[in-house]
C-alpha cells in the first residue's frame, strides 16, 4: 500500500493506514478495530479505501457502525460475496487450511453474505481482469478473475459504480492506472472514463484517505 498511499498523498490527500491482523484474528474483531481507528481519525471528510480483504472489513463497518461524515467508499479486488480460493484451500485440509487462510478469511466463508450493500455511503469497486496470483495453482479457478479474486465475487448490487482493469490482485496497488481511477471516484463519486484523463485531486488536503489493506 505504500505506493498508493504516496500517490494520494501527491494529489493532496492526508493519508491514515489501518493495519489488522488477519491471520490471528477473526472479521468481527478487525471491523471493530477498524471502527475505532476511523473515529479516531480527524477529519470532516473521510474516503476509505480497501484492498482484497480490507475491503469486506470496510463494507461490514460502514453497514454496522457507519461513520457519519461525509466521504467515499473504494474497494480494489476485495471478495466481498465469497471467496473461492480461500475456499478451495481450506477443503484441502480443515485444519491446514484454516491455518493458511487465517482467521478474518475463515470466518467471511463461513457465513452467508448479502448479495446487496445496504450502507448509506458511495460505494464503488475496481476488480482486476488478469489472472495471474496464488489462485492460478488451481487448475479449476473460474475465470475471470485477478488470480487471486473472481469477478463474480466482487459484483456487490447496490453500490454506486463497479469498474474492471486488467491488472492483478496485487498489480493493482502497484498501478498508476488504478490510482488515477480511485481519486476520480473520490472527487466524483463515479470512476468516469478510462484512466489516462485528468487526473482528480484534493480540495487543497482537505480531504483525508484512509487505507486499509
Amino acid at each position: 500500500m505504500a505506493l498508493l498511499r504516496r500517490r494520494l498523498r501527491q494529489l493532496g490527500y492526508r493519508v491514515r493506514q489501518f493495519r489488522y491482523r488477519s491471520m490471528m484474528k477473526g472479521l468481527d474483531d478487525n471491523a471493530r478495530r477498524l471502527s475505532e481507528f476511523l473515529r479516531e481519525t480527524e477529519g470532516d471528510v473521510l474516503h476509505v479505501v480497501g484492498h482484497s480483504m480490507g475491503g469486506v472489513l470496510i463494507r461490514q463497518v460502514f453497514e454496522q457502525y457507519p461513520d457519519p461524515r461525509p466521504g467515499r467508499l473504494i474497494v480494489i479486488g476485495s471478495p466481498l460475496l465469497d471467496c473461492w480460493v480461500g475456499r478451495r484451500f481450506y477443503r484441502m485440509h480443515p485444519w491446514l487450511g484454516r491455518l493458511m487462510i487465517g482467521k478474518t478469511v475463515a470466518d467471511h466463508i463461513s457465513r452467508s453474505t448479502d448479495p446487496v450493500w445496504h450502507g448509506a455511503r458511495d460505494f464503488g469497486v475496481l476488480a482486476g481482469t488478469y489472472r495471474f496470483g496464488i489462485g492460478a495453482l488451481f487448475k479449476s479457478l473460474p475465470r475471470p478473475s485477478d488470480g487471486v479474486v473472481l469477478l463474480d465475487e466482487t459484483r456487490l448490487q447496490g453500490i454506486r459504480d463497479h469498474a474492471t482493469i486488467r491488472l492483478n490482485h496485487f498489480g493493482m496497488l502497484f498501478s498508476k492506472r488504478c490510482c488515477v481511477q480511485i481519486a476520480r471516484f473520490l472527487a466524483t463519486g463515479t470512476f468516469g472514463p478510462a484512466a489516462g484523463s485528468q487526473v482528480a485531486t484534493a480540495d487543497h488536503g482537505a480531504d483525508l484517505a484512509a487505507l486499509v489493506k
